[in-house]
């Protein structure tokens, strides 16, 4: 008969039995025992008890959030560059309104103004979504402490409403926050551009040397404003996805993605409200042509003459301005097939307007630069008004020798 079997297992873990005080092998020391070796209470354990009422409102301060973490106040170059962008930032925007009386043509204050600027809002954004980043990686506890009221889907809403990006960085989602930050980024760069825009055009045309292209100052102004239009659409949406994944979280639920919901619905509100008028959106484009060809710009009243062509066909004059932008940029094939499509168009009505006694048949003789009615029943002199082609006709170098039947 065999005796028990003795089994002798080794427990390396029994602290009890080791009186040398010596400590385990890194590889065998457990995660517990691996935070309170030597320290106490790790970094981890003391973010959980506390609140991330702070470090959420902390968000508003912009690119000093970083001092907020405790990874981002050991590190000199994000905290250095925190302070330094928000103090340029301050000067920026306190010596921003003398910038019209200091610069003129042939100085360059406003452009050295306008770099400082930019460099101000990418630094700042630089070291904001930096912020971002270290609360969404190591603060995850801390964040989840907060309040449930701060953490809801209106509150997330109108979080992110306020500013960029807050309402998504409540709902834990710090990469999207990031993302929401530098399209905000973007659009300032873009607003600051717009906002001197005619400075900046003035000025290219003094700068000799330093000067670029008309045209493609002209398309940087375009590529701004869409810019700027796309970071307004971009601010509700983010705004309104935040709301949407705060919720989620809050109820535990799973919510169907509405993203793209969204942005169509929003999309259809605003061509909506432009196409319900369409003449008026179309006289302020045209509004702006005329003052955008006044400054010497060719590219932008082109593309504004061409939309409010198409918003509103029946004003001759929006396709007579088109006509003469396509001359002045040398493009004649299509001012020339714009100008035949106009022909062709107004050719119906003219018997009646002769009937009205609006338009009056006579023959223009450019040399002499006469105007002779065409029939001698009709008599000039009774209807001065009529018996005078307007410029914009003239401009469409119809051929006037007809006579009435």
């Amino acid at each position: 008969m065999s005796g028990p079997n003795k089994v002798y297992v080794i427990n390396p873990m029994n602290r009890k039995s080791r009186g040398d005080g010596k400590k385990l092998p890194e590889y065998l020391q457990s995660s517990s025992e691996g935070e309170q070796a030597g320290q106490g209470t790790s970094p981890a354990k003391a973010n959980e008890k506390q609140s991330g009422v702070s470090l959420i409102f902390s968000y508003l301060t912009g690119p000093l959030s970083i001092l907020a973490t405790r990874r981002g106040r050991k590190s000199r170059f994000w905290a250095g560059l925190s302070i330094f962008s928000a103090i340029l930032s301050i000067a920026v925007i306190w010596m921003w309104r003398g910038l019209s009386y200091w610069s003129t043509r042939e100085n360059p204050v406003g452009a050295v103004m306008i770099l400082v600027a930019v460099a101000a809002v990418i630094s700042g954004f630089s070291a904001w979504t930096r912020a971002v980043v270290l609360a969404g990686r190591y603060e995850g506890p801390r964040l989840r402490r907060s309040p449930g009221w701060i953490r809801s889907s209106f509150a997330a809403g109108m979080f992110g409403i306020i500013c960029p990006g807050m309402g998504l960085f409540v709902a834990g989602r710090s990469k999207r926050a990031v993302a929401a930050l530098w399209m905000a980024c973007l659009t300032v760069i873009s607003m600051l551009v717009l906002i001197r825009a005619a400075w900046l055009w003035n000025f290219n045309a003094y700068a000799g040397a330093f000067a670029v292209s008309p045209d493609t100052l002209e398309y940087v102004f375009i590529i701004a404003g869409a810019a700027v239009v796309l970071g307004g659409l971009a601010w509700v949406v983010q705004a309104l996805n935040g709301a949407r994944l705060a919720g989620r979280a809050a109820n535990r639920k799973t919510v169907s993605r509405r993203n793209w919901a969204a942005v169509a619905l929003l999309i259809s509100i605003i061509a909506f409200s432009v196409l319900s008028r369409p003449a008026v959106v179309a006289e302020a484009l045209d509004g702006g042509s005329a003052a955008a060809r006044s400054e010497g710009m060719q590219i932008i009243p082109l593309h504004l003459s061409l939309a409010a062509v198409r918003l509103d066909p029946s004003q001759p004059g929006y396709v007579i301005r088109a006509i003469g932008l396509y001359e002045d940029i040398g493009d004649q094939v299509t001012a020339d097939a714009m100008r035949h499509e106009l022909i062709a168009r107004l050719e119906p009505s003219l018997p009646l307007l002769e009937e009205e006694g609006i338009v009056i048949p006579t023959v223009w003789i450019p040399d002499g630069e006469t105007i002779i009615p065409a029939s001698p029943d009709i008599d000039a002199a009774t209807k001065p008004a009529a018996a005078v082609i307007s410029a914009e006709l003239m401009i469409l170098d119809w051929d006037m020798s007809w006579t009435a039947p």
